[in-house]
């Protein structure tokens, strides 16, 4: 059993385009999921939102996309000019779309383990699962899950790696449209069972970011430079 995952596309529509012919060259897999994070502070929400449905595959909510939902009154003003232009370039059906996505997916495994595949944690959308997380804070987060799951899948933080911990598989599957561990590659995951256990490889793959750049200048998107910064960078 294999399983393709990406997530925080974030509006990157030439990252997708890029991941998606990469996977198209690799062994089959038998299940794409999409972990969250679909078009928010990237200039081609509209068109992620369009190629996304079309995979027709399960597309789980990540934090930005309930904030496109609800406006994210809490924020600042940045974040909600951003959202409200986000918001008109996908619609009230793009507004729709991104509020009945499901908070997880569950892929059962008939020969072992089940994988589970959230956007940042089993717990909520936000709080991060870092590489160096302490024990309590992975039994608050991690404690919870099911005996039966023996992989756990996962975006949010943006940044690529795979742990084990106890009988868990943690697999931090990065950005596809925003990384932030210091590789501008895009990024997404396949997670594999084979000899009666999961095994996780990140995949990086080059896109023109400079045409990223171009289009974030001439979309009419606000907040242009922190954009662009935060892009180029691809660190916290």
């Amino acid at each position: 059993m294999r399983i393709a995952v990406i997530a925080d596309i974030h509006g990157n529509q030439l990252a997708l385009e890029a991941v998606l012919e990469d996977l198209s060259h690799q062994p089959t897999v038998d299940q794409l999921v999409i972990a969250g994070d679909l078009c928010l502070n990237g200039p081609c929400p509209r068109e992620v939102l369009d190629t996304v449905q079309k995979l027709n595959c399960p597309v789980i909510q990540g934090n930005v996309d309930l904030e496109v939902v609800n406006e994210a009154p809490e924020k600042g003003v940045k974040k909600r000019t951003t959202v409200a232009w986000t918001r008109e370039q996908i619609g009230q059906t793009g507004i729709d779309y991104l509020a009945s996505l499901s908070l997880s997916h569950l892929v059962a495994n008939p020969a072992g383990n089940d994988l589970l595949i959230v956007h940042a944690n089993p717990l909520n959308q936000e709080d991060a699962i870092f590489p160096n997380a302490q024990d309590s804070t992975l039994e608050h987060l991690l404690g919870g899950v099911e005996q039966s799951i023996g992989a756990l899948a996962f975006g949010h933080l943006h940044i690529a790696y795979t742990r084990l911990w106890r009988h868990l598989l943690l697999a931090d599957v990065a950005s596809c449209g925003l990384p932030r561990d210091e590789d501008l590659r895009a990024a997404y995951g396949i997670l594999s069972w084979q000899d009666a256990a999961w095994d996780a490889e990140i995949r990086r793959v080059a896109y023109d970011v400079k045409a990223v750049v171009k289009q974030i200048k001439t979309c009419g998107m606000p907040n242009v430079e922190k954009r662009i910064k935060t892009l180029l960078e691809a660190k916290y």
